[in-house]
């Protein structure tokens, strides 16, 4: 009869692992108990494995590669999404995981493309069921807790208060996200650009204020389509700036156009606009476009050089030839036209 006994005891010991391995398990992939709901950045690229450190070193859940190994289970380990994402109080590993690879679950995904201007994603919204008047009087009016914020100089020539500062990622939101709390979240992650290592040192030894880095990184972001160029289209800017030169930048035409058209004529390089860098000194009055990192990380460390003129290549590579003087960069315009 002991060996029954054995039996029994073996199974009643297999079953208490079971029970307490699952408990385990559930516990550590438990959202932790708090009264907001909490923002995760999932980055380009990120693995499941990524996201589980992140949730463990953000000190919301136990083990990180306890919810990686989870979400293997369920089959749900390659549909990661990139942005933004709001967790829930007290979410499930299942709620997570719905949440990270299935927007839908999540409410509403927005994504601001690099350069889109207020009245673009404002015009993107509408289609999400947002109300384009709430988000642009959000844009415009509303307070917000951030330093940068009321730094942003009182200039009724300025087409939006928070142009340039609407940071461009895939937002996650709730269904009930308000227009400013969404401006919030935009505002928040353009803190966290602000506040990466040795910008403000950066910004200080340039002499320059935020919103003149964001409004030349907005310029840069309209005029760039070459990653690797941009730093030195910031160069021409700056050396243009020094020399006190008029910029004579195309896109903040189309700008003060308020609609981008696909070849500029001799008539509207004349529209009377504070923002028509043909016709005023210096920089516009704010920021023509919300720009991504790579166009501010070329705003703050600009390519050292002597060119004054750029123009675009018409051969579909999105670069440009680069002149030092107007003879050079009409001699560069016609080499553009034989691209053709």
């Amino acid at each position: 009869m002991k060996w029954i006994w054995r039996i029994l005891l073996t199974l009643i010991l297999t079953a208490a692992l079971a029970v307490g391995g699952y408990w385990y398990v559930q516990q550590s992939l438990q959202l932790k108990s708090i009264e907001e709901p909490v923002e995760v950045e999932v980055p380009q690229g990120a693995s499941i494995l990524d996201l589980g450190q992140t949730l463990e070193r953000e000190q919301l859940i136990r083990h990180g590669w306890i919810f990686a190994a989870y979400a293997w289970l369920e089959g749900e380990s390659k549909g990661l999404k990139a942005g933004l994402y709001e967790l829930p109080p007290n979410s499930t590993a299942k709620e997570m995981l719905n949440i990270f690879t299935d927007s839908t679950k999540n409410a509403m995904s927005l994504t601001v493309p690099e350069g889109f201007t207020a009245e673009q994603i404002a015009d993107r919204l509408v289609k999400r069921g947002m109300d384009r008047t709430a988000f642009l009087k959000a844009v415009d009016e509303a307070d917000y807790p951030y330093d940068f914020v009321k730094q942003i100089p009182m200039d009724d020539k300025r087409t939006h208060r928070l142009e340039g500062y609407l940071y461009p990622i895939t937002y996650n939101l709730p269904r009930e996200a308000d227009p400013e709390a969404l401006v919030d979240k935009m505002l928040r992650q353009f803190q966290q650009e602000l506040e990466r290592d040795g910008v403000k040192q950066q910004l200080q030894q340039q002499g320059l204020t935020v919103d003149e880095w964001v409004t030349i990184a907005s310029i840069l972001e309209r005029e760039g389509q070459v990653k690797e160029e941009l730093p030195r289209i910031a160069g021409v800017i700056y050396n243009r700036l020094d020399k006190g030169q008029k910029l004579q930048v195309d896109a903040t035409v189309q700008y003060a156009l308020g609609n981008q058209k696909e070849r500029l004529y001799f008539k509207d390089l004349k529209i009377d606009s504070p923002y028509n860098t043909y016709q005023i000194d210096g920089l516009p009055p704010g920021p023509i476009a919300n720009p991504g990192p790579d166009a501010l990380q070329a705003a703050l460390a600009p390519e050292k050089h002597n060119y004054f003129f750029y123009v675009t290549r018409k051969d579909g590579t999105g670069k440009h030839y680069f002149a030092r003087t107007e003879e050079e960069h009409e001699a560069n315009i016609e080499r553009s036209k034989q691209n053709q």
